[in-house]
């Protein structure tokens, strides 16, 4: 019975270039107990503690991350569409300048700073960043998630056996040797 609800539970989901994706499977819990073989049923917890970066679980922080990513890809966006070869908006270049003054490290943060700017020019291009943000982050066109995880893999592959090389070289020269671990172009 039970195998046949953990099968019932696992379903593809169609990707957003129209492929399946692979089967999502309820993730195991992170709770794990000792053996009764050893006759405790002692909580492992205080052994096996989550991972957490700046007080977030690591799904959390890549959520963080992406939601940022799309601001930045928004804020692409509505700047191609400012510098349009009909008309150029006023506030391209204002926009620009503020992006310099005040980087754009928080996709939630940037946004509400710029939401509380003076100028009302401002705050109506806030509002379409967070439109355009919407838009690419509910739509398949919008942002190409399958490319985004291809290539991150790509890049994992490339940088692990760029590191690994680099420390194998370092281990395998005599005397001291500090690996060069800077990113290859």
């Amino acid at each position: 019975m039970r195998a046949r609800a953990a099968r019932a539970s696992t379903t593809a989901s169609p990707s957003t270039s129209g492929r399946r994706s692979r089967v999502h499977r309820p993730r195991a819990s992170l709770r794990r107990r000792a053996s009764s073989a050893e006759g405790e049923d002692a909580d492992l917890d205080t052994f096996f503690k989550t991972v957490e970066f700046d007080g977030l679980e690591p799904e959390r922080k890549a959520a963080s991350a992406l939601t940022t990513l799309l601001t930045m890809a928004a804020v692409r966006v509505v700047l191609d569409q400012m510098w349009g070869t009909r008309h150029r908006s006023p506030m391209a270049p204002k926009l620009i300048d503020y992006l310099q003054t005040n980087p754009l490290r928080d996709g939630h943060a940037w946004l509400a700073e710029l939401m509380s700017h003076d100028e009302l020019d401002y705050r109506l291009v806030a509002v379409r960043v967070i439109e355009t943000r919407k838009v690419l982050a509910e739509t398949p066109e919008g942002f190409d998630y399958d490319w985004m995880r291809e290539e991150s893999l790509e890049g994992i592959a490339k940088d692990n056996l760029d590191l690994s090389r680099a420390l194998l070289a370092c281990s395998l020269a005599s005397g001291d040797c500090e690996p060069d671990f800077t990113r290859e172009a």
